[in-house]
């Protein structure tokens, strides 16, 4: 399971990222963790080929001759599971051929599953709702309020997740709304911007004030594994 993955100190996070997905789809026969595969093994070549361009020297020494050997290694297995993937069935695995390649055909698999009703499982729904965010909010909005209501607890800590549904409410018009996600969202990444999400929303600093109270309750309840989209008004 890590022959093509280097053995050093590098990247270990994306590494790790990359076994445990391969784990998980050799005892399952669940395409998503096929789809898991292809991102982990994306982030772990984007991190590796970046260690090879900063340590590189001329002429290269052993260690960093490996980690091109294991970079390229990297690449090779991603481009090979790429392949391997396309034109599968999977809505996951199509609509990552969408996005990754403009994979027309992949699109119409995946909106034809969509469209029977395929998606019932979270991280579909998931997937599907930052999918459709731009062109389609309001279906957007409905998947990712599903997400949240199957799992608050575990949405509380997905930071893209919030953000993508702080995107879909102001793109709705329910600014309010699209201010607590977004805010708990930057707040998951450690970013500020308080007052410039406010301005950006058209919000007054009073208001906002009042927005970030409630949004501490909210992600307080979601702590508690509780969400009520009726008290948002959504």
């Amino acid at each position: 399971m890590c022959q093509d993955l280097n053995r050093d100190g590098w990247c270990r996070q994306s590494r790790a990222e990359v076994i445990r997905a391969r784990h998980q789809e050799a005892n399952s026969d669940d395409p998503l963790f096929l789809y898991d595969q292809l991102v982990a093994l994306e982030e772990y070549v984007d991190c590796m080929g970046h260690v090879s361009r900063i340590v590189n020297t001329s002429p290269a020494k052993p260690r960093e001759q490996e980690r091109n050997r294991y970079y390229l290694a990297g690449l090779a297995s991603l481009e090979a599971l790429q392949q391997a993937t396309q034109g599968h069935s999977s809505p996951a695995l199509s609509l990552y051929h969408w996005t990754r390649f403009n994979d027309g055909p992949a699109l119409e698999r995946f909106l034809e599953a969509e469209a029977q009703g395929q998606l019932a499982a979270t991280r579909l729904k998931r997937l599907a709702g930052i999918y459709f965010s731009a062109e389609q909010p309001q279906k957007a909005r409905e998947y990712l309020l599903e997400v949240i209501e199957a799992d608050p607890a575990g949405a509380r800590l997905d930071e893209q997740l919030l953000l993508e549904l702080g995107f879909t409410l102001e793109r709705l018009g329910q600014r309010e709304a699209a201010y607590l996600f977004s805010y708990l969202g930057q707040q998951r990444l450690a970013q500020g911007g308080a007052g410039a999400l406010a301005g950006h929303l058209g919000i007054g600093s009073r208001q906002a004030a009042e927005l970030r109270q409630q949004a501490v309750l909210l992600d307080e309840a979601m702590a508690d594994d509780s969400f009520d989209r009726e008290s948002l008004n959504l």
